[in-house]
């Protein structure tokens, strides 16, 4: 592997390997409590699995197989919790197809909070909750949205920590 592809999956595997301390705000607005409670799978058919489980590599390999993805789209990502472009579907088919192979998504696209928390990609279940207001469109669009919006959280909470540090 290419030394600057193994950097920018390495920095896509933080992403999926860090702990997320954001604890985010609680949704105090119960419109639409249903439909995004309706985006998240039932623990019970669902279970976490262990990181142990899972070779990211192949994860990624399998994936880029199917929807190529630039290194210029995963730095990006990785550098600011976005695309470059927000309209390439590809890039976000290659983000649901990550998710779902460590299960974060299901094979019916609903969210596995529990296997999130269970591979440190967020640190409780709130960050998924709070994240399932932004999940619209296509199964491809939410997974990049879900990826986007807990991606911008780890960032954010990243550089608040950094200046208290100064």
């Amino acid at each position: 592997m290419k030394p600057g592809v193994k950097l920018s999956l390495l920095l896509l595997i933080g992403l999926m390997a860090l702990l997320d301390s954001t604890s985010g705000c609680s949704m105090t607005n119960n419109d639409g409590v249903e439909q995004r409670e309706a985006l998240l799978a039932d623990p019970s058919t669902a279970p976490a699995r262990s990181m142990k489980d899972y070779s990211v590599e192949d994860i990624y390999a399998d994936c880029n197989k199917t929807f190529a993805i630039s290194m210029d789209f995963l730095n990006e990502l990785n550098d600011t919790g976005s695309f470059p472009d927000e309209t390439d579907k590809t890039p976000m088919c290659f983000i649901r197809c990550f998710l779902q192979k460590g299960e974060i998504v299901t094979s019916d696209d609903k969210i596995n909070k529990e296997q999130a928390v269970a591979l440190g990609w967020v640190k409780n279940g709130e960050t998924i909750d709070d994240c399932l207001q932004e999940l619209t469109g296509n199964p491809c669009e939410r997974a990049y949205f879900l990826m986007r919006c807990v991606s911008t959280r780890h960032l954010v909470e990243g550089r608040s920590k950094d200046s208290k540090k100064r």
